[in-house]
């Protein structure tokens, strides 16, 4: 097959509906939205500046309640790197109202079904499962935590000792999340000594409560954050119940900001004591996620992965896969994981690998229907409906319906429920082609950041 054929087909896509939208006379407020796979979902926003985003699986065993902040590491003022993530630990773990402080060892016996604290470049998630009975529960201690914590000394020194093992782990531990994390560090230019200093979280150790209770108090407002409610919500009514709770907690002064950190091409090798064999990623600098083309970037980019993993085989421990994009936590690098020669030194050839797997797809045969499959298996991130292996998943899997529950908070960061239907329409729409566009976007050496772990000579 040719080149231009091959390309021609990355383009060449089945048709999906996109899914049919009806009001539901569930809740006596609102009129959410009910989609094909019986699920229903709903957005709002509250005079406060609140945004609510709603999504309700019918006969589901937990309900997740995540609170995300427009306040990520980019946002980190000078000298105090690791600040957005010492502030969600605090978050997470501080006195608010009658509510004690919990540590996260603790967390454990109070939300069984499961809790995280993620933070971004451009964002902070904290979020706490719980069965549907005990959900207007949640919502209330929720709510009293936005209202605003007590920040003391000693917990403080507790967060930072949290939040420096996190961050050694993440540049010192795992060598895959060494991989992820240093990989968007060297494509924005962060020098070798900063990546020292983030490792040992030497600039948090200079936050005094003070200093974190006034910016928690500045940025952590309503006007900033997004109340994300996924799982069985039936019954509940929710327009009153979140406003009873949320709506009179002062707004602040909405945050702007700061334009993304510009990503560059690249390349690094670091030697590591702890491994026995060199470990590499890629990372293709994506286009912004508000350019039109991204959805057909996003199938491509899926596509592509697929095809890369089949070519390349099962990742070696203690890699976890052959591809990592985050579309929705950090949608600015697709990353993949190609093999490395065992006496491989040269960061440079983990991208000749990439550009060699890329023209080896341009060369071959492509199945239109993976088109198909993948839209349909995607189509739940951007808000669409979910297959039925999907939703019976998240009716039983704590872990699964928090995924869900994030991507709802995280699509409210990015953008208004009309953005995200222009763009669920792209990725849908089979007449969108670009094969050759995201062929040649691949292989351009001006996008690809390189970064190879070796083992330390014996």
């Amino acid at each position: 097959m040719t080149v231009s054929r091959i390309r021609n087909t990355l383009g060449a896509l089945i048709l999906l509906a996109i899914a049919a939208f009806a009001p539901s006379p569930t809740l006596a407020d609102a009129r959410p939205d009910t989609l094909a796979d019986s699920t229903w979902t709903d957005r709002w926003t509250l005079k406060n500046g609140l945004e609510v985003t709603v999504r309700h699986i019918p006969r589901g065993n937990s309900v997740a309640v995540i609170v995300a902040y427009r306040v990520g590491r980019d946002q980190d003022p000078p000298g105090r790197d690791g600040m957005a993530d010492l502030l969600a630990e605090v978050l997470l773990s501080a006195p608010a109202g009658t509510i004690p402080e919990r540590s996260r060892e603790e967390m454990a016996d109070l939300r069984p079904r499961g809790w995280n604290v993620q933070v971004t470049p451009r964002f902070s998630l904290i979020s706490e499962l719980v069965p549907p009975e005990r959900f207007p529960g949640l919502l209330s201690q929720v709510a009293t935590r936005m209202r605003g914590v007590t920040v003391t000394d000693t917990l403080m020194a507790r967060s930072r000792q949290v939040v420096t093992r996190a961050l050694g782990e993440r540049y010192l531990g795992s060598p895959e999340l060494t991989l992820i994390q240093q990989v968007r560090d060297l494509a924005a230019g962060v020098s070798d000594e900063l990546l020292i200093a983030r490792a040992a979280g030497r600039a948090i150790q200079k936050v005094t409560a003070q200093e974190a209770g006034d910016r928690l108090r500045r940025l952590y407002v309503p006007t900033n954050a997004v109340l994300a409610l996924a799982g069985n919500l039936d019954g509940v009514d929710l327009h009153r119940l979140v406003s009873r709770l949320f709506e009179d907690i002062p707004g602040g002064t909405a945050l702007r900001e700061p334009p993304p950190v510009p990503l560059k091409a690249g390349g690094r090798t670091i030697t590591r004591q702890d491994i026995d064999q060199p470990l590499g990623i890629v990372g293709i600098i994506a286009p912004a996620l508000d350019d039109s083309l991204h959805p057909n970037f996003y199938l491509n980019a899926l596509f592509i992965s697929r095809f890369c993993e089949e070519r390349w085989g099962a990742a070696v421990p203690p890699l976890s896969g052959r591809f990592r994009y985050p579309i929705l936590a950090d949608p600015a690098m697709v990353q993949l994981f190609p093999p490395v020669r065992p006496d491989e030194t040269d960061a440079d050839q983990l991208g000749i690998e990439v550009q060699d797997a890329i023209e080896a797809l341009a060369n071959s045969i492509a199945d239109p229907d993976i088109f198909e499959e993948i839209r349909v298996n995607h189509a739940w991130i951007l808000g669409g409906p979910m297959t039925p292996s999907l939703r019976a998943r998240i009716r039983e899997h704590a872990g699964t319906l928090h995924t869900l529950a994030s991507t709802l908070a995280v699509r409210a960061l990015w953008g208004s429920e009309e953005f995200w239907a222009r763009y669920r329409a792209r990725f849908l729409d089979p007449r969108v082609t670009g094969g050759e566009r995201w062929v040649d976007f691949f292989e351009a050496p001006d996008r690809i950041v390189r970064l190879l772990l070796t083992p330390a000579k014996r």
